[in-house]
């Protein structure tokens, strides 16, 4: 990625990593938070389903956030690096459409079809 006009797209995948990034730091705090709430269940057995349903969807979207917050600092990490841009598994160029799409992603689309 070397011309302007990849210098322009690459800082705009960089901005929207970042921005990525925070939403995805501020969702962890949230759902970190209500996973180490300290209140008890409700004493109705019905609401404790339900209480105990929400904790799931909670875990589950707290383990998903990381996931992806991961991918992003690595992302990150390959932009200072200059590797930003190249599949890890081929070192193809990766392809500006893939990278506007899914801009975490260190996998060209031949090589993360083959998965």
């Amino acid at each position: 990625m070397n011309t302007l006009h990849d210098v322009q797209l690459l800082d705009e995948l960089k901005q929207h990593l970042l921005d990525e990034k925070q939403r995805l730091s501020d969702l962890l705090t949230k759902t970190q938070r209500h996973l180490r709430r300290t209140e008890p269940l409700s004493a109705d057995f019905a609401e404790q389903a339900i209480e105990t349903e929400n904790d799931q969807v909670v875990e589950a979207l707290d383990q998903e956030a990381q996931i992806e917050l991961s991918q992003i600092n690595k992302a990150l990490l390959r932009m200072e690096e200059g590797q930003y841009g190249d599949c890890v598994v081929c070192g193809n160029p990766i392809g500006s459409q893939r990278l506007e799409a899914i801009p975490h992603t260190p996998f060209c689309y031949a090589c993360a079809s083959a998965k």
